[in-house]
């Protein structure tokens, strides 16, 4: 049964001539697409070999996960900054822009590190870039698309950012075939880098929004102004994503236990392509599920998607670590990411007022962080706890992901009024 949606559900005609074809296909969409693929083209190429820089100066996993825990958490931070920012400025291209090119300078600034420190600090900066842009180019994504499409424009987004993360990887395996030393791999992140600063600055047109009284409100404030639908919504949100953990346990998890080999492929070889296939499969199902949630409602979905996730991860708990099996899996885990990434943010697009858009935005995109970082740490340290037996944290994320999508099947917030 289709949920309640208004106003979503008419299309929008824009006096800048943003509509597009079936007010979604513009100039604007396509440059944030093209972003978000270049994007990632950039930061895969570049992470597929951070690990060997480290160790190339001599550090080792504490560095490196001192490093990535120090990144991802100034980049919550960021993120929260970044949609405020978006609600007190009248453009938004500049803020997304700037953090487009802070991200692909701070990457590359890693070939000219001598010291793990020089890499953290390096790292950080990307990072931090890359958090503050996030909520202004999803404003910017929000109104370059007409209300009943913004899931067709998310879902091309996300298939961008897919498609990256997987042309990155085969670039930096390409380059290191033809001998090409890490440090060097990571100055060539800065071409993909700055053509995503370029899709924001030369391709997406943005119409200024007025700015007012509500400029003066403090951060709280504006977050109290998100209203109860959206709050209600953030803790669906928060729960899945307390069972949401990163990929790269799954990686390890086919690295250490796989049983058996696929097409001759060893275990760590046979990991990195599934990686591979798990992005290249969510590129495929971005837009497709985007399409669907504009045809059928949004809640629905995504609260279908989650119990999918459930499903997966109990899969990888409680199915044998045969090849055929991680590629099923591999696959519906590509599939359900896909699922989360777009129409999360399609679905908080219709619950927040047009006044704190950013600032929902950005507190969102914190929320996921949070809960993914939990999630991590929570799966990892059942695992330490209970070495062979990852089954362990498997079940308790898959119990946390189907709580997160009973309590979206049972909240009912309704969409903003514009």
């Amino acid at each position: 049964m289709r949920t309640h949606e208004p106003e979503s559900n008419r299309p929008e005609v824009r006096p800048d001539g943003q509509g597009g074809r079936a007010g979604w296909l513009n100039r604007s969409t396509v440059g944030v697409g093209l972003a978000s693929l270049f994007s990632d083209v950039s930061h895969e190429l570049a992470t597929a070999v951070l690990p060997a820089v480290l160790l190339g100066l001599g550090a080792g996993p504490a560095a490196l996960g001192l490093i990535e825990g120090s990144a991802d958490g100034l980049s919550t931070v960021a993120k929260l900054w970044g949609g405020a920012a978006a609600d007190r400025v009248k453009r938004r291209k500049p803020l997304a822009s700037v953090g487009y090119l802070v991200t692909a300078v701070g990457i590359a600034a890693i070939s000219l590190s001598t010291t793990w420190a020089q890499v953290l600090a390096c790292r950080v900066a990307a990072w931090i870039g890359r958090g503050s842009r996030s909520a202004p180019r999803d404003v910017l994504m929000i109104d370059a698309a007409a209300p009943a499409a913004r899931g067709k424009a998310f879902g091309m987004e996300r298939a961008g950012d897919a498609l990256g993360a997987v042309v990155g990887p085969l670039l930096a395996m390409a380059l290191i075939a033809r001998g090409e030393e890490p440090r060097h791999i990571m100055l060539w992140s800065l071409i993909p880098g700055l053509l995503a600063f370029l899709s924001i600055a030369l391709i997406v047109v943005e119409k200024p929004h007025e700015g007012g009284p509500r400029a003066r409100r403090s951060f709280l404030a504006d977050v109290r102004g998100t209203g109860p639908a959206f709050q209600r919504y953030l803790v669906s949100i928060f729960v899945f994503g307390c069972g949401d953990f990163s990929r790269t346990l799954l990686i390890l998890y086919a690295t250490q236990h796989v049983a058996g080999t696929l097409f001759s492929l060893p275990a760590g070889a046979l990991a990195i392509a599934l990686y591979v296939l798990h992005n290249a499969v969510s590129a495929m199902a971005s837009f497709p599920i985007g399409a669907l949630t504009d045809a059928v409602g949004r809640r629905g979905v995504l609260a279908g998607g989650y119990l999918f996730a459930a499903a997966t991860t109990f899969g990888f708990a409680l199915l044998p670590a045969t090849p055929v099996a991680l590629v099923v899996l591999f696959v519906c885990s590509g599939i359900y990411i896909a699922c989360e990434e777009v129409v999360e943010k399609a679905y908080a697009a219709e619950l927040l007022p047009s006044e704190v858009k950013g600032t929902g935005m950005g507190v969102l995109a914190a929320t996921n962080g949070v809960g993914d970082f939990a999630s991590s740490a929570a799966v990892g340290l059942l695992w330490s706890l209970f070495p062979g037996h990852p089954a362990y944290g498997f079940l308790a994320a898959g119990v946390l992901q189907l709580l997160g999508a009973s309590s979206l099947a049972i909240i009912h917030p309704s969409p903003a009024t514009r």
